[in-house]
């Protein structure tokens, strides 16, 4: 259990709401058992968020800053919002369930299954039905026993299903375009696109590269290459193993905090660190002389590059490096008085020294934003040592229903 989660379960506790009415198959399994993975099976996103906004502000002054917590940035959708979601493959006797993994502390052997999932979108819970069902038949056997994981990413009006599997043999291949034609039969264009990606089952994460080498590819098998978003007023394509946020509903709200909390001005150099396909970088080009984003993802930088030349956006420039020390100390070093710092990194947090070498260039601002509550206390130590303090934070609601929540923090120099 996270910081933030006993922060947030506390505030819950205290509250003892009643519990919520689940509509037939909702956050339930088709025996009638409860998922209780979030907390979406049990309260309605008012009176969550409220408790999550107490949380935040519990959590931010046990870190014992002085930098003001704001409000939090409620999602304008509370449920139903996941553009992303995924069920691992489990093996039960012949039969593959597609479920939730669990806690890690008690993990079902089976998985965590649900008829559908209050925080996604309904059409995610058909389209895992109907690839569940076509796993039953005893033509799929070759898929059924290479299966790892089904995905589903996109938007509110179309989906793409990316299967992930051991091994893409042909037998495998045939029984995933019988699954692509029975998607597009049932849900038509909502389905935008199929792909088929060769995965590492060891690998900790979902589509994890099986080759830490290579450059990983998934196997269109129909619809279109790319997935698309529209951020800001803009359109955005990514390829379907590059990252993306997985609640479209608050993406234009992240958008202008960054702006706001950045003070942006038309004689600022931006480096967007971990940019992505160019959301934030792109999104924010209008603003500043020139932005620089840097990703170690190759398809990622093309995909930014691509949307940068579809959007007219002369004014920025995407390099694909690894984000440790080395690299960040040469892009920096000759970075301009007033440079501005975005970054938003993995789970994981930043590489040892790259915080470091940022805080040495002395930019103006730097806008750090957490997906990993846990982390926060351990980041902003170092950028203390480097200079550096915490002018305000700002909670943002991205995962509703679950433990997690995005922070984003503004830095800048110390006097």
């Amino acid at each position: 259990m996270t910081r933030f989660e006993e922060f947030f379960n506390a505030v819950l506790s205290a509250g003892a709401p009643t519990p919520r009415s689940l509509a037939p198959g909702e956050c339930q399994s088709t025996s009638g058992e409860r998922c209780g993975l979030c907390a979406a099976m049990t309260y309605d996103y008012a009176s969550e968020s409220s408790a999550r906004e107490r949380a935040a502000a519990d959590f931010w002054k046990s870190l014992g800053l002085s930098a003001p917590c704001e409000p939090l940035v409620r999602s304008p959708l509370g449920r139903a919002y996941r553009t992303v979601s995924k069920r691992k493959a489990f093996r039960v006797r012949n039969d593959v369930r597609l479920g939730f993994v669990g806690p890690a502390d008690r993990p079902p052997p089976g998985g965590i299954t649900v008829g559908s999932c209050a925080i996604e979108p309904p059409t995610h819970a058909a389209v895992y039905r109907i690839i569940e069902e076509e796993l039953a038949q005893p033509r799929a056997t070759p898929l059924r026993e290479a299966l790892l994981y089904a995905v589903i990413k996109g938007n509110y009006r179309e989906q793409t299903v990316i299967l992930n599997a051991r091994s893409v043999t042909p037998q495998v291949v045939r029984t995933a375009n019988t699954i692509s034609k029975l998607l597009t039969k049932h849900l038509g264009t909502a389905i935008a696109g199929f792909f088929l990606f060769e995965g590492d089952p060891e690998a900790r994460y979902y589509l994890g590269a099986r080759d830490k080498g290579a450059i990983p590819e998934a196997r269109k098998l129909f619809g279109k290459r790319e997935l698309f978003i529209r951020v800001d007023g803009r359109n955005f394509l990514y390829p379907p193993l590059s990252f993306s946020q997985v609640n479209e509903s608050l993406l234009d709200r992240f958008v202008v905090e960054a702006r706001r909390l950045l003070a942006l001005t038309a004689t600022n150099t931006l480096f967007d660190l971990y940019c992505g396909y160019g959301l934030f970088a792109l999104c924010l080009a209008s603003s500043v002389r020139t932005v620089i984003g840097v990703e170690s993802a190759h398809q990622s930088v093309a995909a930014a590059t691509a949307n940068a030349r579809r959007q007219h956006a002369a004014n920025t420039r995407f390099v694909r490096a690894n984000i440790d020390e080395d690299s960040i100390e040469h892009l920096l070093q000759k970075s301009p008085p007033q440079s501005l710092i975005l970054l938003d990194p993995p789970r994981g947090g930043t590489a040892p020294g790259v915080i470091e070498a940022i805080a040495n260039r002395r930019p103006a601002r730097v806008l750090h934003i957490f997906c990993n509550m846990d982390l926060i206390q351990i980041e902003l130590d170092r950028w203390h040592r480097g200079g550096y303090r915490v002018a305000r934070a700002v909670p943002i609601d991205m995962f509703p229903g679950t433990a997690d929540l995005e922070m984003m923090v503004l830095l800048e120099p110390g006097s």
